[in-house]
């Protein structure tokens, strides 16, 4: 099976806004702060109300 880095994104979902530096192939994947799957969109951002601070 054939991956592209073209088309791979990675969404981390963290408590400390942390990134990463994930990589496949040798090539860095594009981070999101959301994704489109089978009509639902997931975010990375989290509503002020869900919020415990």
């Amino acid at each position: 099976m054939d991956v592209t880095t073209e088309k791979s994104k990675i969404m981390l979902n963290s408590t400390n806004n942390a990134s990463a530096d994930n990589t496949m192939n040798g090539e860095k994947l594009n981070e999101v702060t959301t994704f489109k799957n089978l009509g639902s969109t997931l975010s990375k951002v989290v509503p002020a109300t869900l919020r415990s601070e």
